[in-house]
């Protein structure tokens, strides 16, 4: 995804975790986080795809859920949140799959098509169509499977940016609640914003 895009996805989601006082105190960071990934020099070298980068974002996520937002820096934290959210997003953009066959100008091309959809989507109030009822993980090896399985499923469905969106939109709602519920111990309940 675009750099817009990740902003507008982490601004996004934000809204919807509004339970979070860290969270909104915090929010730049968060949407830096979503970013960092393609302005680090390492962007060049390092695919942001599901296969290449998954056992990384896992241990970036095992660490979030050890240690609450309030028990570290919390600038730092989000910041870091922000960073899982980008390769999620990612691992649901078509031209960053192993089943992606186009040009470096076909995925530019693709990428700016998804921005303006997302961006109609979530401006319209229509995001919420596409996130499902908040998950209850009872741990973080279920938050694990549920990414992996629903990366198979991704695959198998026909590639267009209109899947990309509501897989993008729904994973990344389920995988921020979920880690924020693990992390912090809080009683699962659905979040009202949707």
């Amino acid at each position: 995804m675009r750099k817009k895009s990740h902003i507008l996805l982490a601004r996004y989601l934000a809204d919807q975790m509004e339970v979070s006082e860290s969270l909104q105190s915090h929010r730049k960071a968060f949407c830096l986080g979503s970013i960092l990934p393609d302005i680090r020099p390492s962007f060049l070298t390092k695919k942001h795809e599901f296969f290449g980068t998954i056992d990384e974002i896992e241990g970036k996520i095992t660490r979030l859920v050890e240690v609450a937002p309030e028990e570290r820096n919390e600038r730092v934290y989000w910041r870091q949140f922000g960073e899982v959210i980008h390769y999620m997003a990612d691992y649901f953009t078509f031209p960053h799959n192993k089943t992606y066959t186009g040009t470096l100008i076909e995925h530019g091309q693709y990428e700016k098509a998804l921005k303006n959809d997302l961006k109609s989507c979530i401006k319209s109030g229509e995001a919420g169509r596409h996130v499902k009822e908040a998950i209850s993980f009872g741990s973080l090896s279920d938050l694990f499977t549920y990414i992996s399985e629903s990366h198979e499923q991704y695959l198998r469905k026909i590639r267009n940016v209109a899947e990309d969106i509501e897989f993008i939109l729904n994973v990344c709602f389920q995988v921020i609640q979920g880690i924020f519920v693990l992390c912090t111990g809080a009683a699962y309940q659905p979040l009202l914003a949707l």
